[in-house]
């Protein structure tokens, strides 16, 4: 499927114009009916608003599935700003790379296939910004390892999305960022990724 959907936007989105082949993307999910998991034009729109507001120069994504929201971070950052993508899925990565090449923006995204937890004790460097949207069950014990391995500084932001859908696999982790006192949290409603009728929500955690 996920090939299905790089020769779709090869085929119908515009070469180095970013906001085209996400609108591809989007296109592709409502003509086939099938379900991907992107952030989505909602939500996404709460993850642009939110990089914007904070500034942020370092961002790490845990998930990267077909390269959706790499795309959309890389287009809305700024040029001496940079993101890192981790995803354990070769594939993904492949169609990732594929993807965010084709939209011109190599320069500021470095995939790295690894599962979140091998990788996040490899970084030596703080995020401003940590967008989180792979395994539900994986975002508590991730997120323990992010601020164990110090790579959070004050005003760092950390991006959940699907707290809402998936609030049974969240109850450890948002009971974290709302109630241990490191970070100021925030819930906003939103709807699932093209399931219009479906609620959601993402959580924006500020560390303090």
């Amino acid at each position: 499927m996920m090939q299905r959907v790089l020769d779709y936007v090869l085929a119908n989105a515009e070469k180095n114009n970013p906001s085209s082949i996400l609108e591809a993307i989007d296109r592709f999910t409502i003509e086939s009916g099938e379900f991907l998991m992107n952030v989505g034009p909602e939500k996404g729109k709460i993850l642009q608003s939110t990089l914007r507001k904070h500034d942020s120069k370092k961002i790490l994504e845990l998930g990267a599935f077909i390269g959706y929201s790499a795309i959309l971070i890389a287009s809305t950052i700024g040029n001496n700003a940079s993101l890192y993508s981790v995803d354990p899925d070769q594939n993904s990565i492949n169609i990732s790379e594929e993807m965010v090449d084709f939209a011109g923006l190599s320069n500021k995204v470095n995939f790295i296939h690894s599962t979140a937890e091998l990788a996040i004790p490899k970084f030596s460097h703080p995020f401003d910004f940590v967008f989180i949207d792979h395994a539900k069950k994986r975002y508590f014990p991730d997120l323990m390892l992010i601020e164990q391995s110090e790579l959070l500084k004050p005003k760092s932001v950390v991006f959940a999305d699907n707290v809402g859908i998936f609030i049974d696999d969240m109850k450890e982790y948002l009971d974290h960022v709302r109630n241990s006192g490191l970070y100021k949290s925030e819930n906003i409603a939103s709807h699932l990724e093209y399931r219009n009728n479906v609620y959601d929500a993402v959580e924006i955690s500020v560390k303090k």
